[in-house]
């Protein structure tokens, strides 16, 4: 691998990644992020941008896809819900990594979001695996895991005995 620091090039790793090395950044990577148009999304993208990332990121509607084109990623159609339109989205995106974003909380409808989690991020999972994405990156909710006194990690058990819905 070569590197040419002066001009502040990515540097392509000629083994197993996709994704490029700049010399001033660090890894560069092809993002595509489920959920931009949320609370966690929205602030997400520019901090991506600013890093030197390409993001692309999906929603199922025209303002959200507006949404995503302010934020200056890439918008592409495509709902959680219709596994086949979601591979094709991602498929054609060819990400480096996936993130899982994807909630239905400004509506209050725990059914809806209990939904989106469980059948949304199936197909996005599938999708991401069918399109050989070796990286996802999923929100997870605080009261999922066993409470504790000190902040939850990959470690800490899921709270399986909780009552419903969480």
């Amino acid at each position: 691998m070569t590197e040419n620091s002066e001009r502040g090039e990515p540097i392509h790793h000629p083994i197993s990644c996709r994704f490029s090395i700049d010399s001033r950044r660090g890894f560069i990577m092809n993002v595509l992020i489920a959920g931009v148009t949320g609370a966690v999304g929205r602030v997400l993208v520019p901090l991506l941008l600013d890093a030197g990332h390409q993001v692309t990121a999906i929603s199922r509607n025209s303002a959200g896809l507006e949404r995503i084109r302010r934020l200056g990623a890439s918008a592409v159609p495509a709902d959680a819900f219709d596994p086949a339109g979601l591979r094709e989205a991602v498929s054609a995106a060819a990400p480096d990594a996936v993130i899982h974003q994807l909630t239905a909380l400004a509506d209050a409808d725990a059914e809806a979001t209990n939904r989106l989690r469980r059948e949304g991020t199936r197909n996005l999972v599938d999708a991401a695996k069918a399109a050989g994405v070796r990286r996802i990156v999923a929100q997870s909710i605080s009261w999922a895991y066993t409470p504790g006194d000190d902040p939850a990690d990959e470690t800490v058990p899921l709270d399986t005995g909780a009552d419903q819905p969480r």
